[in-house]
């Protein structure tokens, strides 16, 4: 089979769009149709169907895309492995970083990465989402991990990004202050004391949208651009503050942080680099050996 087919059905499988996917894999809508019908030829079965939002994996898609996945997987492990060992891809990939190594699994990418392809060397650049964002823009970065949206829509039509994982970020706020956030929405703690991020936070971007949505406007009493900074700003009883989830479960569980049990706010971490980039050496290498890690995992 064409892996061109298995990656146009796994691309649509996870943008549920035919608009994004026919721009994500840099085809005309009419080209991304005949792939489809192609598809669903050469397999005998109906993959997708439409709905008013878009399309949906009918149950033989769904059967079908674990195996679709791991085969596109393996296909994208045997072209980095050769071209590693027959020493193609070189020079240096600069990547832009943000959060902890930890969630990023920054760690097994960056090992992977070299054990494949020996010739390129990493430079890392650490900083808030938005910032390593205009870097990228700027070619002053190659890569970087960015956070968004789900479904990364805050993304500009200038990046081509790969969505890695979803989460939640939670609220968190000082101990004893159980009465004062829980059962309530996001007007009534916009009510309470916040610790407040630059601009060029997720942080801030996530919350501008909800409070908006709210009709509310936060009460900013302090500003902080480092997550260990909000946390223990939060522990010392100044405000509020977002947290992802896995940390705020443990700040709950080990310093008795309070977490609001009626708002969360969903996000996604993901990958980008400039769409005019996407299919230079490195950086498809580091595409390809970021998606099997988190594939992987």
């Amino acid at each position: 089979m064409d892996f061109n087919l298995i990656r146009t059905f796994v691309t649509l499988a996870r943008e549920g769009n035919l608009t994004r996917t026919a721009q994500h894999l840099h085809l005309s809508q009419p080209a991304l149709s005949l792939q489809l019908k192609k598809l669903h030829e050469q397999l005998g079965l109906v993959l997708f169907e439409r709905t008013p939002r878009g399309m949906r994996l009918t149950r033989s898609g769904e059967q079908l895309l674990p195996a679709a996945q791991r085969a596109l997987e393996a296909s994208s492990e045997l072209v980095s492995l050769a071209a590693g060992i027959s020493g193609q891809i070189g020079g240096r990939l600069r990547i832009g970083t943000i959060v902890d190594p930890e969630f990023l699994r920054l760690g097994p990418f960056l090992k992977r990465l070299v054990e494949y392809h020996p010739g390129l060397s990493t430079d890392l650049a650490h900083g808030m989402s938005g910032a390593v964002r205009r870097e990228v823009a700027a070619k002053r970065l190659d890569v970087a991990y960015t956070l968004g949206q789900p479904g990364m829509g805050d993304v500009d039509a200038a990046f081509d990004v790969l969505r890695l994982t979803g989460f939640s970020y939670r609220v968190i706020a000082p101990p004893g202050w159980q009465e004062r956030v829980r059962g309530k929405d996001w007007k009534a703690l916009a009510q309470l004391p916040w610790i407040g991020t630059p601009t060029d936070s997720v942080h801030h971007r996530l919350l501008a949208g909800v409070f908006r949505e709210a009709g509310a406007s936060p009460r900013i009493v302090a500003q902080v651009d480092l997550e260990p900074s909000m946390l223990d700003l939060v522990k010392s009883g100044v405000g509020l503050s977002l947290a992802r989830d896995s940390i705020a479960l443990r700040a709950a569980h080990a310093g008795g942080i309070v977490i609001a049990d009626r708002v969360e706010v969903p996000a996604e971490l993901g990958f980008l680099c400039l769409r005019t980039r996407r299919k230079e050496p490195a950086i498809a290498a580091a595409f390809s050996v970021i998606g099997s890690v988190w594939s992987a995992a």
